[in-house]
């Protein structure tokens, strides 16, 4: 028995070498054959599945044919394919002037493959491209029994131009674990994908429709991994090494099992729709499919096609041959090394484009291994490559089944051998008969029936002089030099560019185009880049350099300077970090700006530059600058442009030379922003679009006041910054908010207060509680101290009147309680101490000091002090009450002309200090003169009534922040003070004493006017209404007279007639406008006033006490405390 492997090129020369005229009249037939139950227009690959697939066509110039293969693209630049295709010159005789080459993709290449026999050049929309450089395994042509195809049957192809929008495949270096046991029906259990653009035809008479150009696909059963020595061992017997290397190879089977050429060859069934190859096939891929097998999620190329065998003398590509293919596992080494594609990345840290110790080379992202937990990751092997002796790890079964007894089947990996028949339950006439025969004659089956030949496309120009130097039963043995090359180191070598592995460094990427030539001193290898930036650090360019792709990833940062000049042969993909171009960035395909910033004042040209959520910042962040995109924009919903602006009109733009597509969002960079008053009408033409403008930005708020409108027109975008009132974002509820928000909206053109409206850029709640903080609290408390001031001055000179009398005047003056101290005391600072001074007024424990004073018997003199304490409202807003303290002093001279009638000149002095919510305060001194007259009528009426005028001083002192900055306010006023009283009432002598109800009329005012505040840009100019109090009071005194106590005490009911003013109107100091209104507290129109005085002593010593206080108020609750003492002799 014998498998004859004899090449008859001459038998497949219309499906490996035919002219291209031809081929254009060829009839539409398939390539790939298909089984019995699919006819050959099935398995055309209308869908694209396999597309990256293409076919290869060589052409020596003017002969008129071409020679064709499959390849597959394993890279934008490279194409994997077999040796044999063109291993028949050297390989710098593709010099693509002499002899040609290129690869077409198209499910139908034709169109594109005409299309460069014309024009010898690539065309990227026909999906054809130019092979600038082919390279082949040369271990390939070294036994010369293998005649070129059977070992190391590897070649690579580098495209002149970069495929984009073609699927790239990944190649698995590993070599498929061996199955625990072959299986009856699926065999090794791995299923497998062919595809090809070579001859079809049917089942039955093989490839007899030749081949139309156009990609087919069908699918098998892996046989197995082994050598063809392997299976002939098991067919033929032991015999001496002839093709050791291992294959991964496969069968056609039947899948009626009726056709007595097929026996089975490597056991399997076959599938729904089995397939083989065909002359022009080889170099197709061998695809371990993910749909099919669990051990991958991904479709893997695991082969190349390198021929075919047959039996019985069979046609080829037929049911009962079989196809084998290179193992990539077997020849990895040579494939990276080789593979002119690099992908490369810099390392971290700064650094210059320009230095080679800045770039390492990357692990190929279509690399694949089986690691050790036996899953398929992205790796290289570990171990140098088994080359033409990866002779072991031998898996498949080899059966010879004619459905008769004898029929048996081997595995390969065992040696062991087992029956397969099992007898029919029905046999036929004529079938019957045959299967006999070959039952029972398994042993005496001629050998001569079996002959067998590769299955190849055979180049144009390949040499049959090679085929009679080999003969059909010799073989020419490796070299022992060769083979010490394969075995002669364990571990791989160090990484360099030209091994390709990865982690080598001491380069610059920068695209070098081949030059072809068997000069070794003028032979240039081809070398492409796919560059990644994803480390942390900034790559700077200062020169000119090309690449096929660029990738932006994390931190990294990528600047072009001014004299720099990148360009991306297919496209760039950012995905974060930083680009910025101050010189030029090019890029053949598009841009896709996934994210990360793109800026700079350079140019960048693409046919579009999509943003997804990617940020555009032209010039430099603080600064405005213009970015230049020669070509269209899109801009999607998830994009930033951060723009620069100033308050001159100046701004970011992004200049666009086609059609802008505007979408997201337009940030503001704060320093300009911040530096100016926003909201004024000032546009800022932020992009332009030569080719016009399309879609819309979101308008966003900047801030709870700031927003932007955008202006389209037809070639350009403008934005304007708008402001909305104040108004839109207080409580409205607030007064206080509410006036300041009237401020700040009206003072906005205003320059001299720019610095107001950083408040723009606040929270709402920053914004209320800023305004709230500003408030002027203290002006609720300037009313109230006039109010308690009057009130004071008012009732202690009616005390005086009632309790002065005739028969204390005269003698000497004596001072107790120091009175002169609380004037001291009320002559500083009511915030510095005065605790001995005030304890004065409560010991009366003191020695008396003696004063000569000769005075008329209808004289008095009295010195008389007290101190003050209250809580009253605060301003409208504000729970916190405001707390008044401090003292007066009074003193004068009070004549008795008459028994009834007393007339009285006193001066008065009282300083107050007001502590406020927000820790505002007012410190208040009055200083006035009074007259007041008290006559008493026989009989009991009492007439008396008082007038005073004076001076009341406010100083007040409020510290605000706004937006960190804190500023003093202070405010200093002297206003004019009047009141009057005129009192009747009427002494009821009872048992008890003397009780003396009455009424009175009571008017006083405080003549406030406008005070302007300093110490910041938040200082007010307010319009103070004048305080005024109209009074009526209903009451009675009490007083009880012995020879050592007088006690005298009132009680009046207040009625007030006056409102008082509502609104406190004020402005900014340096503000424009109308005056916005604050609100104040109301006045109390009703309450009850109490007061009691005790005077001790029946001789030359008399001391006084008195207390008064209010009930009923809603706005303040007061309480005063005098004290007096006098000495007459």
């Amino acid at each position: 028995m014998k498998i004859s492997l004899n090449c008859r090129r001459s038998l497949l020369t219309g499906s490996a070498i035919m002219a291209l005229a031809l081929a254009a009249a060829a009839t539409p037939a398939h390539a790939v054959v298909p089984g019995e139950r699919t006819d050959s227009e099935e398995i055309v690959d209308d869908e694209g599945v396999f597309d990256g697939v293409g076919m290869i066509v060589t052409n020596r110039v003017g002969t008129g044919s071409v020679g064709i293969c499959t390849g597959t693209l394993i890279n934008p630049r490279t194409v994997l394919f077999a040796a044999h295709c063109v291993n028949g010159i050297p390989d710098t005789d593709y010099d693509g002037e002499n002899v040609r080459a290129a690869v077409g993709f198209n499910v139908d290449a034709f169109p594109g493959l005409l299309n460069w026999f014309g024009a010898s050049q690539s065309n990227p929309l026909l999906k054809v491209f130019n092979i600038n450089r082919i390279f082949y395994d040369e271990r390939s042509l070294q036994n010369l029994g293998a005649r070129g195809f059977i070992e190391a049957d590897i070649a690579l192809a580098s495209l002149d131009t970069p495929t984009a929008g073609i699927p790239i495949w990944a190649i698995l270096f590993s070599t498929l674990p061996a199955p625990e046991a072959i299986d009856a029906v699926t065999g090794t259990g791995y299923h497998v994908n062919i595809a090809g653009y070579g001859g079809t035809g049917n089942a039955i008479e093989g490839a007899v429709e030749g081949i139309d150009f156009r990609r087919r696909a069908a699918e098998n059963m892996l046989g197995g991994f082994m050598s063809l020595d392997d299976r002939d061992a098991v067919l033929f017997g032991p015999a001496a090494p002839f093709f050791p290397q291992n294959l991964y190879q496969l069968d056609f089977d039947s899948q009626e099992r009726d056709v007595v050429q097929d026996i089975n060859i490597l056991r399997d069934d076959a599938l729904p729709n089995e397939g083989t190859t065909a002359g022009g096939d080889s170099g197709g891929p061998l695809i371990l499919d993910a749909a099919n097998n669990a051990i991958t999620n991904e479709d893997l190329i695991i082969g190349v096609l390198s021929g075919g065998s047959r039996v019985f003398n069979v046609p080829f590509s037929s049911i009962g041959t079989t196809s084998f293919y290179q193992p990539l596992s077997l020849y990895w080494q040579y494939i990276v090394e080789t593979n002119p594609y690099r992908y490369v990345g810099a390392r971290a840290g700064d650094g210059n484009w320009e230095d080679p110790d800045h770039w390492e080379t990357l692990l190929d992202p279509m690399y694949r291994v089986i690691n050790a937990d036996g899953q398929i990751v992205n790796g290289l092997p570990t171990t140098p490559e088994l080359g033409l002796n990866g002779t072991e790890f031998d898996f498949g079964a080899v059966c010879v089944e004619f459905e008769s007894p004898g029929d048996f089947c081997t595995d390969v990996a065992t040696g062991i051998a087992e029956s397969t028949f099992a007898p029919p339950t029905v046999s036929t006439g004529g079938e019957g008969a045959l299967k006999a025969d070959l039952h029972n004659n398994p042993a005496e089956l001629d050998l001569k029936m079996l002959d067998g030949g590769e299955n190849i496309a055979t180049p144009a120009s390949f040499d049959l002089s090679i085929l009679s130097a080999a003969g059909s039963s010799s073989s020419a043995l490796l070299e022992t030099s060769q083979e010490q090359a394969q075995n002669g180191v364990a571990t791989l070598p160090a990484p360099t560019l030209s091994n390709g592995l990865p982690g080598a460094t001491g380069f610059v990427p920068n695209n070098i185009d081949p030059v072809v030539s068997a000069d070794p001193d003028v032979n240039v290898l081809p070398r492409y880049f796919d560059v990644t930036l994803d480390q942390n650090g900034t790559t700077t360019l200062s020169s000119s350099v090309t690449i096929d792709k660029l990738t932006i990833r994390g931190n990294a940062g990528l600047t072009i300077g001014a004299d720099g000049d990148l360009t991306s042969l297919i496209d760039i993909n950012q995905f974060g970090g930083i680009t910025t171009v101050n010189g030029a960035l090019t890029s053949v395909g598009d841009y896709t700006l996934l994210a990360g910033m793109l800026g700079g004042t350079g140019t960048v040209t693409a046919p579009f530059l999509t943003s997804i959520t990617g940020i555009f910042s032209p010039g430099t962040m603080g600064t405005t600058g213009t970015l230049t995109i020669d070509g269209n924009v899109v801009m999607s919903s998830g994009s930033t442009f951060l723009a620069d602006i100033t308050g001159s009109g100046a701004s970011d733009l992004i200049a666009v030379t086609g059609i802008a597509n505007t979408g997201g969002v337009v940030g503001l960079g704060t320093t300009g922003l911040t530096q100016q008053v926003n909201g004024n009408g000032l546009q800022y033409t932020i992009l332009t679009a030569d080719g016009g403008v399309t879609g819309a930005f979101t308008e966003t708020s900047l801030s709870a006041i700031l927003s932007q409108s955008f202006i389209y027109q037809e070639n350009a975008v403008l934005m304007e910054i708008e402001a909305a009132s104040y108004a839109s974002v207080i409580d409205l509820n607030d007064p206080v908010q509410e006036a300041y928000a009237q401020l700040f909206d009206q003072n906005r053109p205003n320059s001299v207060l720019a610095g107001l409206y950083g408040l723009d850029f606040a929270s709402v709640e920053t914004i209320r509680s800023t305004f709230t903080s500003l408030a002027p609290v203290n002006e609720q408390a300037v009313r109230s101290i006039a109010g308690q001031t009057l009130n004071l001055l008012q009732n202690f000179n009616d005390a005086r009147m009632r309790e002065a009398d005739r028969s204390r005047a005269g003698g000497k003056i004596a001072v107790t309680g120091t009175p002169l101290n609380v004037v001291q005391a009320g002559l500083s600072s009511f915030g510095q101490p005065i605790g001995m001074d005030a304890m004065a007024f409560q010991s009366g424990a003191e020695e008396t000091e003696m004063s000569d004073a000769t005075l008329p018997e209808d004289v008095a003199i009295f010195l008389s002090g007290g101190f003050v304490r209250g809580d009253v409202d605060s301003l409208p807003g504000f729970a916190q009450e405001t707390q008044i303290e401090g003292l007066f002093v009074s003193g004068g001279v009070e004549f008795y002309p008459r028994e009834e009638t007393m007339l009285g000149l006193a001066g008065y002095f009282n300083s107050l200090d007001a502590d406020t919510p927000l820790g505002q305060q007012v410190d208040s001194e009055t200083y006035a003169f009074s007259l007041y007259v008290r006559h008493k009528f026989t009989d009991g009426p009492v007439v008396d009534g008082q007038f005073s005028m004076g001076s009341m001083g406010f100083d007040t002192t409020r510290t605000v922040q706004l937006l960190g900055t804190s500023q003093t306010l202070t405010s200093s006023t002297d206003d004019l003070l009047v009141s009057g009283m005129l009192g009747l009432s009427h002494d009821l002598e009872t048992g008890i004493g003397t009780i003396s109800p009455g009424i009175e009329g009571r008017y006083a005012s405080v003549d406030l006017g406008e005070v302007r505040e300093d110490g910041g840009i938040t200082a007010l100019a307010i319009e103070r209404d004048s305080f005024t109090s109209a009074q009526a009071r209903f009451g009675f005194d009490y007083s009880k007279h012995s020879k050592m106590v007088q006690i005298n005490a009132k009680t009046q009911l207040v009625w007030e007639f006056q409102d008082g003013p509502q609104l406190l109107a004020a402005n900014f100091a340096s503000g424009i406008g109308p005056n916005a209104n604050f609100v104040l507290d109301t006045a109390d129109h009703t309450w009850v006033e109490m007061g009691m005085s005790a005077n001790v002593g029946n001789g030359p010593f008399q001391m006084g006490l008195g207390f008064e206080t209010s009930i009923g108020r809603d706005s303040a609750e007061a309480r005063v405390f005098r004290a007096s003492a006098t000495y007459r002799f």
